[in-house]
C-alpha cells in the first residue's frame, strides 16, 4: 500500500513539473552562465566584478546567474600540448551543463582555455563570450594611439598566440616577457596565487614582470590570466592596465542587457 502511495506521489510530482515546462518566471528570461573553476578564485573574482559593473539598487536588479565551477578540468597548458584529448570531454560537459540548466549565454574566466573556444562554441547552441577577442577590442577602443602592448599571461596563453592574433589584427605589436622572466616571475606568481602562498611575494613577482614589459617599450599592459589581477598592483608599474576579467564582466553585463531588451 505504501509503495502505491509513493508511486502516486511520484506521478503527481512528475506531472506537476511537466505542466510547468516553458513557463519562465518574469525576470528569468535571460540567464548568464559562468563556466568556472579554472581556477576557483578567478571565478569568484569574475562574479565580484559583475556585481560591481551592474547598476543595481536592489537584489532584483542584479543578473540571474548560473555558476558551474568545475575545478577538475585538466591543466590547460598540458592540454594544449596534447591536442586537447584529455580536456575536451570536460569542456563539452561543462558548457552543455550550463546550457541544459537554462543559461542564455556563457562567460569563461580563463584565458588559456580559449585555445579550445571553437570546440566549446560548437558544442552548444548559445553564445560563448570570446574573452580574448573582447579584451583586444577594449585595448583598441581605449588606446588607439599606442603601438606596443605588453602581455602578462600564462606560458600556454602566450605560446598559443591567442592574444597575438587578436591584438595584431588591431594593429598592435605584442610584447611578452623573456623566458626567464615568464618562468621565474609570472608562472611562479600564478601558481602561488592558486595555492594561496605568500601574497606579497606574488605581488612583487608580478610587479617586476610588469616593469620588465615597461622596459621593453610596452605602452599598456594586458592582464591576460585571470589569476594575475588577484595579485597585480597597478600602482607599482607606471603603465595603464587592461584587466581581461574586468572586460569579460563588462561584456557579460552588456550582453545580458541586450538580450533582455530584445525579449521585452
Amino acid at each position: 500500500m505504501k509503495q502505491i502511495i509513493y508511486l502516486a506521489a511520484l506521478v503527481i510530482i512528475i506531472y506537476g513539473c511537466n505542466t510547468q515546462e516553458g513557463k519562465v518566471p518574469p525576470g528569468n528570461e535571460v540567464i548568464l552562465g559562468i563556466f568556472g573553476g579554472m581556477g576557483p578564485e578567478a571565478t569568484a573574482d569574475l562574479y565580484r566584478q559583475i556585481l560591481e559593473v551592474t547598476s543595481a539598487e536592489k537584489d532584483q536588479e542584479h543578473i540571474p546567474t548560473l555558476i558551474f565551477s568545475n575545478p577538475v578540468v585538466p591543466d590547460r597548458m598540458e592540454s594544449i600540448a596534447d591536442g586537447g584529448n584529455l580536456i575536451k570531454p570536460y569542456l563539452r560537459f561543462s558548457v552543455r551543463k550550463l546550457e541544459s540548466a537554462g543559461a542564455s549565454f556563457i562567460a569563461i574566466p580563463c584565458n588559456t582555455v580559449h585555445y579550445f573556444y571553437d570546440y566549446m562554441q560548437a558544442a552548444v547552441n548559445i553564445p560563448i563570450i570570446h574573452m580574448i577577442r573582447e579584451t583586444a577590442n577594449e585595448v583598441a577602443g581605449n588606446y588607439p594611439g599606442i603601438k606596443k602592448v605588453g602581455l602578462l599571461a600564462t606560458t600556454g596563453t602566450i605560446e598559443s598566440g591567442l592574444y597575438n592574433k587578436e591584438l595584431e589584427a588591431n594593429g598592435f605589436e605584442v610584447l611578452t616577457p623573456v623566458d626567464s622572466i615568464e618562468i621565474n616571475l609570472v608562472m611562479k606568481a600564478v601558481y602561488g596565487i592558486k595555492s594561496k602562498t605568500d601574497p606579497q611575494l606574488n605581488e612583487d613577482l608580478l610587479a617586476m614582470a610588469g616593469q620588465h614589459l615597461a622596459d621593453l617599450g610596452a605602452e599598456v599592459i594586458v592582464l591576460g590570466c585571470t589569476e594575475i589581477p588577484l595579485a597585480y598592483n597597478p600602482d607599482r608599474v607606471n603603465l595603464p592596465v587592461v584587466n581581461a576579467t574586468r572586460v569579460l564582466a563588462e561584456r557579460a553585463v552588456e550582453i545580458y542587457r541586450e538580450m533582455k531588451d530584445g525579449d521585452e
